[in-house]
């Protein structure tokens, strides 16, 4: 897998030289894996006023980049800052992804303590002076929270996830079914044209869509190694195999979650917007996923576990007839029996 882009030296050079505010504006970006000082400015006028004309003329259609923009104000540590990241809609996959992955290495390069405020933008709009005040003025809140406050926010927001969980007919709370952006949606089509035969999927929290991450070619054995260890995913695969003598397929739904390494935030909305996906998938794809499933890592997924999976019964029974079972007494009755009953459903 690729490795994140690390700070080349002149670039921390230049970071260090630049906090102390001889610098007003900085766009970064990842060459040849590396990051890099792609331009810079000095100020002019007051930060308002250089806003606009220093940050728009920087933001390149299909190009993603970072932009680290002074402000006039101080704090502890010297000037204010905000990060930006840009990352437009039509940029390739691969290098948004990049950039996502690199956003902490360059935040921590520069030092978080010199940010004031963090943007996201996909289009102009969204970074312009205007985006910046409408940014600032939906994040001010009276005062920060305290840490309990804060974690009462958190339980609330789970309450709420739980009640809508339980009330299906309660569709009316937003942002649990988040867009699919298009490349997932030709995706789709694609698996539905029988093109591709894995698509693998990931929520972008920060935007509030479903991005695709990629649709390699896989073959059985190749599925586990499919599954991150270190963030969720959402899976489809193609399972094909013989059954009962024939040719068979099935759509199988795979929903990745390792463990506690994800945040409860992230827990929260994948497994909020799991469902809509789904119905969504089956209603505009008239795609039929056999089998849905949730694992939290890629080591089961085996033929023999899909196999189970999709066909729970005659796999039991051909166990059953297949051969006659040893001896009586501890072994036999009992594990048939448990076995046929526990079909791994909650696995």
């Amino acid at each position: 897998s690729d490795l994140i882009p690390s700070a080349t030296s002149e670039l921390k050079d230049f970071l260090a030289q630049a906090r102390g505010g001889s610098i007003r504006i900085m766009k970064i970006i990842i060459r040849n894996e590396e990051l890099v000082l792609d331009s810079c400015r000095e100020p002019v006028h007051s930060w308002e006023k250089d806003y606009d004309q220093f940050l728009l003329p920087l933001l390149t259609p299909q190009q993603p980049c970072y932009i680290l923009y002074r402000l006039d104000s101080k704090n502890s540590q010297g000037y204010e800052w905000i990060f930006i990241s840009w990352s437009p809609d039509h940029s390739p996959v691969r290098q948004k992804m990049m950039y996502a992955a690199t956003r902490a290495t360059l935040k921590k390069e520069f030092g978080g303590g010199h940010i004031k405020d963090e943007m996201f933008g996909t289009v102009e709009d969204d970074l312009c002076l205007q985006g910046y005040l409408r940014h600032k003025s939906s994040c001010s809140s009276p005062a920060p929270l305290t840490a309990a406050e804060q974690e009462l926010q958190r339980i609330r927001a789970t309450e709420v996830t739980m009640e809508f969980g339980l009330d299906k007919r309660a569709q009316t709370l937003q942002g649990l079914s988040f867009p699919l952006q298009d490349e997932a949606r030709r995706a789709l089509q694609q698996l539905k044209l029988k093109r591709i035969n894995y698509i693998q999927l990931r929520l972008d929290v920060e935007k509030e869509t479903i991005e695709l991450v990629h649709t390699k070619p896989t073959e059985i054995h190749e599925l586990p190694f499919r599954i991150p260890t270190d963030s969720p995913r959402y899976h489809f695969f193609v399972f094909k195999h013989s059954h009962q003598g024939q040719r068979d397929e099935a759509l199988v739904f795979i929903y990745s979650m390792p463990g506690y390494m994800c945040s409860i935030k992230e827990r929260m909305l994948y497994s909020s917007c799991k469902n809509r996906l789904l119905d969504e998938v089956e209603r505009d794809y008239q795609l039929e996923v056999t089998k849905k499933m949730e694992i939290d890592s890629g080591d089961g997924l085996t033929e023999e576990f899909l196999y189970e999976e999709v066909h729970p019964m005659e796999h039991t029974l051909k166990q059953v007839f297949a051969k006659p079972r040893g001896p009586g007494g501890k072994r036999g009755n009992k594990r048939l029996i448990k076995g046929a009953g526990e079909n791994r459903e909650d696995n």
